[in-house]
């Protein structure tokens, strides 16, 4: 049986909670390397710019993302959906849209959520994200009704609207999940793995 893509509720890296951890973790190195070693904080800065790939970092923050959003949705409302990473895409520009993730998820899975949801707060989603307005042409039908009943022939973001759907409006679901990503150290390890230590050091030895 193959495997469905779906596109899971994310806020991106653009000035949001996700992209604060990886500066928060940017912050803590450059006052280590200040205070251990009495380096320039501005010329640490400027070599962590240059020899950090600042897309390595999003990429894992996004994937041990879907890690955890898996154990909020098991401990919150017993679904074991099983997804797992399969990308992340970035617009060019964060004008009108932000960082997305996508995962790979299961028919039977699928399934099992869409039997979590209630018709009428499904309908309601629907609604509310696939409606036409000013600056917004939707190519979707914003009926359920007019939605195929076998969720294997759904895309990714009709059954993303599932998880909209589940997760609802408000809540502290991200911070939770945000939260026990920090405490956990992802966004350190993100960072830390995304430099190229040994450039980072040569840049700064040029500089002193």
């Amino acid at each position: 049986m193959k495997n469905l893509i779906i596109n899971i509720p994310f806020a991106g890296f653009y000035e949001s909670l996700f992209s604060a951890g990886i500066d928060y973790a940017e912050e803590s190195t450059i006052s280590y390397e200040v205070e251990e070693k009495g380096r320039n904080p501005s010329k640490c800065a400027d070599a962590f710019y240059k020899t950090a790939s600042y897309r390595k970092a999003h990429l894992y923050v996004a994937q041990k993302y879907v890690e955890y959003f898996n154990g909020y949705l098991e401990s919150e409302f017993g679904l074991d959906l099983e997804l797992t990473f399969e990308s992340l895409q970035s617009p060019r520009e964060y004008n009108f849209e932000t960082d997305r993730i996508f995962c790979f998820i299961n028919p039977v899975k699928a399934q099992l959520l869409r039997d979590a949801i209630p018709d009428e707060e499904l309908q309601i989603a629907i609604k509310q994200r696939f409606t036409s307005r000013s600056g917004f042409i939707s190519s979707y039908v914003n009926d359920l009704r007019g939605w195929q009943v076998n969720v294997e022939n759904w895309d990714y973001n009709e059954l993303g609207t599932l998880l909209v759907t589940l997760l609802g409006e408000g809540g502290d679901w991200e911070r939770d999940i945000f939260e026990e990503m920090q405490d956990r150290n992802v966004f350190d390890i993100a960072f830390d793995n995304c430099v190229d230590w040994e450039a980072y050091e040569n840049f700064v030895m040029e500089e002193e």
